[in-house]
């Protein structure tokens, strides 16, 4: 399966490019268990997830009871990202299911500070699994919608996906998508003549 991964937008964003909406026909890439927790380990591999020791990560892994609690998730923190690409609001369910996920985060920083070594702040945290992540992708969400980022849509021709506005002149989540306006642009000045 080829998820629609951009490669460089911020975890909370490629999940919900998960929900796509081809002319009004939703694609789910989550669709079940197995593709969901495939999604996941090819975000893990392309962004060659790695823990605090340096070692490769063990992908995410959601069991398959939590899968359908998972994309509930992923449609709100769509609906959130698509509002502010669109500057609309996103409805109060979608918020509330944001602020609670976040709320399940019971977590703290430790610092750890071994001989020789530069002091590290690390997250101790008493949430684990799906509530974990679904917490930190709330908490994502979150800083997101609240920060100076632009969340924006693609301008390539059928193309929906979001994506966070790093330079003021990007229009296109990939170059592939700014091509293919391009081509488009100079089809419709060949056939007008």
């Amino acid at each position: 399966m080829e998820y629609p991964l951009l490669g460089t937008e911020p975890l909370v964003v490629e999940f919900a490019n998960t929900r796509y909406d081809d002319r009004g026909e939703i694609l789910d890439y989550l669709a079940s268990a197995e593709l969901l927790n495939g999604w996941f380990s090819s975000y893990a591999e392309l962004h060659g997830e790695a823990d605090a020791t340096g070692s490769a990560a063990r992908p995410v892994v959601v069991p398959a009871r939590d899968a359908g609690r998972v994309r509930d998730f992923r449609d709100h923190a769509h609906r959130v990202l698509a509002a502010l690409a669109d500057g609309e609001h996103p409805g109060d369910e979608s918020i509330a299911a944001l602020n609670d996920c976040a709320a399940q985060a019971h977590s703290s920083l430790q610092l750890e500070w071994r001989p020789g070594a530069d002091p590290v702040a690390v997250g101790n945290s008493s949430t684990t699994g799906t509530t974990r992540l679904l917490a930190d992708l709330a908490t994502d969400a979150i800083t997101l919608a609240a920060g100076p980022d632009e969340v924006v849509r693609c301008l390539g021709p059928n193309c929906r996906m979001l994506f966070v506005k790093t330079h003021p002149r990007r229009r296109f989540c990939d170059p592939s998508c700014g091509q293919r306006a391009r081509q488009a642009r100079y089809y419709r000045r060949r056939t007008s003549k």
